[in-house]
Protein backbone atom coordinates (compact mmCIF):
# COMPACT_ATOMS: atom_id res chain seq x y z
CA UNK A 1 0.00 0.00 0.00
CA UNK A 2 1.42 3.36 -0.98
CA UNK A 3 1.39 6.00 1.69
CA UNK A 4 -0.64 9.08 2.30
CA UNK A 5 -1.01 11.61 5.10
CA UNK A 6 -4.39 12.55 6.57
CA UNK A 7 -5.07 15.51 8.83
CA UNK A 8 -7.82 16.91 10.98
CA UNK A 9 -8.02 19.98 13.18
CA UNK A 10 -10.27 19.52 16.17
CA UNK A 11 -10.51 22.68 18.27
CA UNK A 12 -7.02 23.39 19.58
CA UNK A 13 -5.74 19.95 18.56
CA UNK A 14 -4.23 18.65 15.36
CA UNK A 15 -4.34 14.99 14.37
CA UNK A 16 -1.90 13.74 11.76
CA UNK A 17 -2.42 10.23 10.41
CA UNK A 18 0.20 8.69 8.12
CA UNK A 19 -1.24 5.64 6.36
CA UNK A 20 0.50 2.80 4.53
CA UNK A 21 4.16 2.97 3.56
CA UNK A 22 5.30 6.49 4.41
CA UNK A 23 8.39 7.35 2.41
CA UNK A 24 10.49 10.18 1.09
CA UNK A 25 7.71 11.04 -1.38
CA UNK A 26 5.59 12.33 1.52
CA UNK A 27 8.43 14.61 2.69
CA UNK A 28 7.01 17.72 0.99
CA UNK A 29 3.59 17.06 2.58
CA UNK A 30 5.14 16.75 6.04
CA UNK A 31 7.33 19.81 5.47
CA UNK A 32 4.34 21.91 4.49
CA UNK A 33 2.37 20.61 7.48
CA UNK A 34 5.24 21.57 9.79
CA UNK A 35 5.24 25.12 8.39
CA UNK A 36 1.47 25.43 8.91
CA UNK A 37 1.66 23.92 12.39
CA UNK A 38 4.25 26.40 13.63
CA UNK A 39 2.08 29.27 12.40
CA UNK A 40 -0.88 28.16 14.55
CA UNK A 41 -1.83 30.03 17.67
CA UNK A 42 -3.32 28.42 20.76
CA UNK A 43 -2.36 24.89 19.79
CA UNK A 44 -2.74 22.58 22.79
CA UNK A 45 -2.12 19.11 21.41
CA UNK A 46 -0.75 17.25 18.43
CA UNK A 47 -1.55 13.59 17.94
CA UNK A 48 0.36 11.60 15.36
CA UNK A 49 -1.63 8.43 14.77
CA UNK A 50 0.62 5.74 13.31
CA UNK A 51 -1.88 2.93 13.86
CA UNK A 52 -2.40 2.49 10.09
CA UNK A 53 1.21 3.10 9.08
CA UNK A 54 2.83 -0.03 7.66
CA UNK A 55 6.32 1.40 7.47
CA UNK A 56 8.18 4.69 7.90
CA UNK A 57 11.43 5.37 6.12
CA UNK A 58 14.15 7.46 7.73
CA UNK A 59 13.09 10.62 5.89
CA UNK A 60 9.54 10.31 7.23
CA UNK A 61 10.93 9.62 10.70
CA UNK A 62 13.09 12.73 10.40
CA UNK A 63 10.07 14.85 9.55
CA UNK A 64 8.10 13.41 12.48
CA UNK A 65 11.05 14.29 14.73
CA UNK A 66 11.08 17.83 13.31
CA UNK A 67 7.35 18.14 14.05
CA UNK A 68 7.92 16.94 17.63
CA UNK A 69 10.87 19.28 18.23
CA UNK A 70 9.09 22.29 16.70
CA UNK A 71 5.91 21.59 18.68
CA UNK A 72 7.83 21.48 21.93
CA UNK A 73 9.85 24.60 21.09
CA UNK A 74 6.87 26.67 19.90
CA UNK A 75 4.07 25.46 22.17
CA UNK A 76 5.81 23.82 25.14
CA UNK A 77 4.37 20.32 24.90
CA UNK A 78 5.37 16.99 23.40
CA UNK A 79 3.13 15.53 20.71
CA UNK A 80 1.51 12.14 21.30
CA UNK A 81 2.47 9.26 19.03
CA UNK A 82 -0.10 6.48 18.79
CA UNK A 83 1.07 3.17 17.39
CA UNK A 84 -0.51 -0.25 17.00
CA UNK A 85 2.30 -2.33 15.52
CA UNK A 86 5.23 -3.60 17.57
CA UNK A 87 7.68 -3.15 14.69
CA UNK A 88 6.79 0.56 14.47
CA UNK A 89 7.26 0.82 18.24
CA UNK A 90 10.74 -0.73 18.00
CA UNK A 91 11.77 1.69 15.26
CA UNK A 92 10.48 4.69 17.22
CA UNK A 93 12.29 3.54 20.36
CA UNK A 94 15.54 2.88 18.52
CA UNK A 95 15.46 6.37 17.02
CA UNK A 96 14.85 8.06 20.39
CA UNK A 97 11.26 9.21 19.89
CA UNK A 98 10.44 8.34 23.52
CA UNK A 99 12.53 11.41 24.44
CA UNK A 100 10.62 13.87 22.26
CA UNK A 101 7.08 12.41 22.21
CA UNK A 102 4.56 10.80 24.49
CA UNK A 103 4.25 7.30 23.06
CA UNK A 104 1.04 5.32 23.50
CA UNK A 105 0.03 1.95 22.16
CA UNK A 106 -3.47 2.09 20.74
CA UNK A 107 -5.62 3.31 17.91
CA UNK A 108 -7.46 6.56 17.36
CA UNK A 109 -11.04 6.77 16.20
CA UNK A 110 -12.30 6.64 12.65
CA UNK A 111 -10.62 8.83 10.08
CA UNK A 112 -13.77 9.70 8.12
CA UNK A 113 -13.50 13.39 9.05
CA UNK A 114 -9.87 13.63 7.98
CA UNK A 115 -8.64 15.14 4.74
CA UNK A 116 -5.62 14.06 2.75
CA UNK A 117 -2.76 16.54 2.78
CA UNK A 118 -1.39 17.25 -0.67
CA UNK A 119 1.83 19.16 -1.27
CA UNK A 120 2.81 21.20 -4.27
CA UNK A 121 5.40 19.73 -6.59
CA UNK A 122 8.90 20.70 -5.54
CA UNK A 123 12.19 20.59 -7.37
CA UNK A 124 14.57 17.69 -7.02
CA UNK A 125 17.07 20.05 -5.35
CA UNK A 126 14.48 21.15 -2.76
CA UNK A 127 13.52 17.54 -2.06
CA UNK A 128 17.19 16.63 -1.66
CA UNK A 129 17.61 19.46 0.89
CA UNK A 130 14.48 18.31 2.77
CA UNK A 131 15.84 14.76 2.93
CA UNK A 132 19.18 16.05 4.22
CA UNK A 133 17.49 18.21 6.86
CA UNK A 134 15.26 15.33 8.00
CA UNK A 135 18.28 13.06 8.45
CA UNK A 136 20.23 15.74 10.30
CA UNK A 137 17.30 16.04 12.70
CA UNK A 138 17.31 12.29 13.33
CA UNK A 139 21.07 12.33 13.70
CA UNK A 140 20.89 14.91 16.49
CA UNK A 141 18.34 12.97 18.58
CA UNK A 142 20.99 10.75 20.17
CA UNK A 143 24.52 9.35 19.84
CA UNK A 144 23.36 6.10 18.23
CA UNK A 145 21.56 8.02 15.49
CA UNK A 146 24.63 10.18 14.99
CA UNK A 147 26.66 7.07 14.21
CA UNK A 148 23.82 5.49 12.25
CA UNK A 149 23.30 8.46 9.91
CA UNK A 150 26.75 10.10 9.82
CA UNK A 151 27.84 8.54 6.51
CA UNK A 152 24.45 9.08 4.88
CA UNK A 153 24.33 12.74 5.94
CA UNK A 154 27.86 13.23 4.61
CA UNK A 155 26.88 11.68 1.28
CA UNK A 156 23.70 13.78 1.10
CA UNK A 157 25.66 16.96 1.89
CA UNK A 158 28.08 16.17 -0.95
CA UNK A 159 25.17 15.49 -3.28
CA UNK A 160 23.48 18.80 -2.35
CA UNK A 161 26.73 20.73 -2.90
CA UNK A 162 27.37 19.07 -6.27
CA UNK A 163 23.82 19.52 -7.54
CA UNK A 164 23.32 21.96 -10.42
CA UNK A 165 22.47 25.39 -9.07
CA UNK A 166 24.01 24.71 -5.64
CA UNK A 167 25.62 27.73 -4.03
CA UNK A 168 29.41 27.64 -4.10
CA UNK A 169 31.00 27.50 -0.65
Amino acid sequence: MSGKILHRKLGTSHILKPIGAVRVSQGPVLSRYLEQLTECSGLQSVIIDLSDAESLDSTALGFLAKIAIATHARFGFKPTLLFAHEDISRVLDSMGFHEICVMLRGMAGADSQMVELIADQISEASLREQVLDAHKTLMHLNAENEQRFCDLVGALESEVQQAPGAAAS
